[in-house]
């Protein structure tokens, strides 16, 4: 990845994140947080990854967000020094996901492990 592609992905990150603070949408506010931004190489396009409270503010944050899109993307455009501004995109951060797959499954082990070792005894 070229230096360029990072820097303008640092960027629309902090820019969206600013944004998506100040949204009102009760779907999204203080409800949503920016993780990280991949652009496509040609620029022409980002993805903005975000996270959420709880599963269950997943599909609300969603909704908000594609409600937004208009207004954030005309914020990255007026903040950018971009000659196109890359179209947006929202997806739940699958880091976060996973990460909570795998806190589950070692809470299970965990809590499989100690009712295990009771019966033992």
């Amino acid at each position: 990845m070229s230096d360029r592609m990072r820097k303008v992905e640092s960027q629309l990150k902090e820019i969206v994140g600013e944004e998506v603070a100040t949204l009102s949408d009760p779907r999204i506010h203080g409800l949503v947080t920016v993780t990280g931004v991949r652009v496509s190489p040609d620029l022409g396009s980002a993805t903005v990854f975000y996270s959420v409270l709880s599963e269950e503010d997943l599909e609300g944050a969603r909704e908000g967000l594609q409600s937004a899109a208009g207004r954030i993307q005309a914020s990255v455009a007026q903040q950018t020094r971009l000659k196109r501004t890359p179209r947006l995109r929202f997806e739940p951060d699958p880091v976060v996901e996973n990460v909570d797959r795998i806190e589950t499954t070692l809470r299970d082990i965990r809590e499989t492990e100690v009712d295990g070792g009771a019966q033992d005894k």
